[in-house]
């Protein structure tokens, strides 16, 4: 059988063509492998930079949430701490007022009595002392105060003056060569006990804070 020339040539063209196709499929191919290749390492890539963005959002978030927290509890705890010096000032306050009336009750006089006595034991070997009280208790209690010294051990060696300080009740002592003095003053009391006070201020508002009031 004779092949012509338009054989070949459509033959050759068919192969060339062929070879194009194929060539062009496996481009195709490798394309749509790499761009699919390409697209999930930018979606894994996306992804990573997502997840690291709310990782890092959260935690600035929380960081935030703890300051605001942290800040609001040291406000809360200034205001307590605020509260309960109001508190302990309000109750000195009322006890230096009940002091000032209890000079005026009877039981008053058993306060000094025992005062007395410790000052006797305080001061047993000073070869004189000088007691010092308000006006208002030398006016009102002064005989009082002299029957009682002088049928105790302060007897021929003590001597009452006035104070000039405000000292609300009672009296405090020293000795003639002012090497010791003893208070026993009801202002005096109150503040040694003020740390007592405090305390109990403050227990009560923790308790109160703990029953949700």
């Amino acid at each position: 059988m004779t092949v012509s020339i338009e054989d070949k040539i459509e033959l050759f063209r068919n192969v060339i063509y062929k070879d194009i196709e194929e060539s062009a499929s496996e481009s195709k191919i490798k394309a749509t492998e790499s761009f699919e290749q390409e697209k999930s390492r930018l979606l894994a890539e996306v992804e990573a930079k997502r997840n690291r963005i709310i990782e890092e959002a959260a935690k600035k978030a929380e960081r935030e949430k703890q300051m605001l927290i942290a800040k609001a509890k040291a406000n809360i705890h200034h205001q307590i701490l605020d509260k309960k010096q109001q508190f302990i000032k309000e109750t000195i306050e009322l006890l230096v007022r009940e002091a000032k009336s209890f000079v005026a009750e009877e039981s008053y006089k058993e306060y000094l009595l025992k005062s007395l006595e410790k000052a006797e034991n305080a001061f047993e070997d000073s070869e004189s002392v000088k007691l010092y009280f308000t006006k208002g208790d030398m006016e009102a209690l002064g005989e009082f105060i002299n029957q009682r010294i002088s049928s105790g051990k302060l007897k021929g060696r003590c001597l009452l003056q006035e104070t000039g300080q405000n000292i609300i009740g009672g009296f405090y002592a020293e000795d003639s060569k002012q090497e010791m003095q003893v208070d026993y003053t009801l202002k005096s009391l109150i503040e040694e006990n003020r740390e007592l006070i405090g305390s109990n201020v403050s227990n009560r508002l923790d308790e109160v804070q703990g029953n949700g009031y």
